[in-house]
């Protein structure tokens, strides 16, 4: 019998079974590929879920390949015929008995049963076979790690290896018809019209920015660009608590968060978030020099914060593939709505030798869309911006300072900057008064008023909107309990 061909045997139940220690069914392979070609519409309810490397028989997994070459490319139907045509040339071609098997699956197609039950057997053993040659490897791996760091790379393979396999067979969506899609699109315009505030995503909790993007939407990746001491992280951190915060009470346009913090601990994260509700400065916090009443205030607002669906992970140097691994156990295990990174430039990507920081900064960015897409969920992630903003007299981020940045302009649907004027002009007061520089009075008097006038006050800049329109939403900061809240409560505390 030539190379890769099984003599065929009719199936007789659907448990793979094991020749040799290896788990594969010939069976349940010739079954479903003799039920193929009598019926090709049969393949339509594996399309995107069964591939050729599933196959244990090279022959099969070929004849499966051929099969969908001649129906995805021309339409055309597979028959024993039209498969061996599609195969000449191959190595499979030089074995007379190549047509005959073919037949001999055509015509033995009555023992077929259901298509997708067969193709869970060859899933179930192809998974099999990964899991054994995966556990061989990282044997051998884990035996040769002599470095810490080693043994953290075989931990980062093993898995992202298993994440690949666990997504093996999973049902592709593809396109779906008009109908699907309009029954979706109603669905937000309904959602948008009872919220009152054309919400139909996630509400960041700032009314100006909701009214503009509609809420953070589903799929969608939202970069927040800045320079350091801008208000980054805290501006993150009040949406998690607000997206979270709903969620607990029930409420619309809430969910539970998920937080990767490449920068600072779920500890720093917590404090912040303690002061913020509790309305105590935060280095006072740090520091103990806070009242008894204080304190009362800090135990209630921690009694209150204990019950948020929010999820910090904190692990420095998270790569980018581990991150997708995290964030879908998290969606599985709490439902999560909402991902937020701080920040982008501190994930890894696995990248070749020849490959750039651009390059990898790139990879970055398009696996967080891939997240987002593949969740369903927004994706809110942190980017620091470089120090050739700081050279500029206008000192505005625009998104041409982020096309060095590798395609994080292009992956992203949403591109916000945050601007404070008050952070420059505080350095350029501070360095008349401090270095006795040669600014004249008149000019220092100036940047003295302007800072006095524009203190807290913050510009969150929406530069791109994939969806929607653009423009410049005004936040106030409050830096001693590093909150934003919205412009127009401004002389109301």
């Amino acid at each position: 019998m030539g190379e890769g061909v099984a003599r065929f045997v009719p199936l007789r139940g659907n448990a793979p079974f094991k020749a040799a220690g290896i788990p594969h069914s010939v069976q349940a392979e010739q079954a479903l590929l003799g039920a193929i070609m009598v019926n090709n519409r049969l393949y339509d309810d594996l399309y995107g879920r069964l591939e050729a490397d599933h196959f244990y028989v090279p022959l099969h997994g070929a004849v499966f390949g051929a099969v969908e070459a001649i129906i995805n490319g021309r339409g055309g139907e597979a028959n024993p015929i039209t498969i061996r045509e599609r195969l000449r040339g191959t190595s499979f071609d030089a074995d007379e008995k190549l047509f005959p098997h073919l037949t001999s699956m055509f015509e033995n197609a009555a023992f077929a049963g259901d298509a997708r039950s067969l193709a869970d057997v060859i899933l179930t053993a192809f998974k099999q076979r990964q899991l054994m040659g995966l556990a061989e490897n990282l044997h051998a791996k884990a035996r040769d790690a002599a470095r810490p760091e080693d043994v953290d790379g075989v931990v980062e393979s093993a898995g992202s290896e298993l994440f690949r396999l666990s997504e093996a067979g999973g049902y592709k969506t593809g396109a779906r018809g008009m109908r699907e899609n309009l029954i979706e699109v109603i669905k937000q315009a309904e959602a948008a019209k009872a919220s009152g505030a054309g919400i139909t995503g996630i509400a960041s909790g700032f009314a100006d920015l909701d009214r503009l993007l509609s809420g953070f939407q589903r799929s969608d990746l939202i970069i927040l660009g800045a320079r350091p001491s801008m208000g980054k992280t805290s501006l993150l951190l009040n949406i998690a608590h607000w997206v979270a915060g709903k969620q607990l009470r029930n409420e619309a346009h809430g969910a539970p968060v998920a937080v990767f913090s490449l920068e600072m601990s779920a500890e720093q994260l917590t404090q912040r978030m303690l002061a913020a509700e509790a309305g105590v400065a935060s280095q006072r916090i740090s520091s103990g020099q806070f009242s008894d009443a204080d304190f009362d205030d800090m135990v209630g607002s921690a009694d209150k914060l204990q019950s948020l669906p929010l999820y910090i992970d904190d692990t420095p140097g998270l790569s980018i593939t581990s991150l997708r691994a995290r964030a879908r156990q998290l969606k599985r295990k709490h439902g999560i709505g909402l991902i937020i990174v701080d920040y982008l430039q501190l994930l890894t990507a696995p990248i070749r030798g020849d490959y750039n920081r651009v390059q990898e900064i790139s990879l970055i960015s398009q696996g967080l869309k891939h997240v987002a897409r593949e969740l369903d969920v927004p994706v809110i992630a942190a980017s620091q911006l470089s120090r050739q903003v700081d050279s500029r007299d206008n000192k505005r981020p625009q998104l041409s300072d982020l096309r060095e940045s590798g395609s994080i302009e292009q992956d992203a649907d949403v591109v916000c900057f945050l601007f404070r004027e008050d952070y420059y002009l505080s350095r350029v007061v501070g360095a008349g008064d401090d270095t006795g520089s040669e600014m004249d009075c008149r000019k220092l008097a100036e940047a003295q008023d302007r800072l006095d006038a524009v203190r807290g006050v913050t510009e969150l800049l929406v530069s791109k909107n994939r969806k929607g329109p653009i423009g410049t939403i005004k936040l106030l900061f409050d830096g001693g309990t590093t909150t934003f809240r919205d412009y127009a409560s401004r002389g109301s505390r």
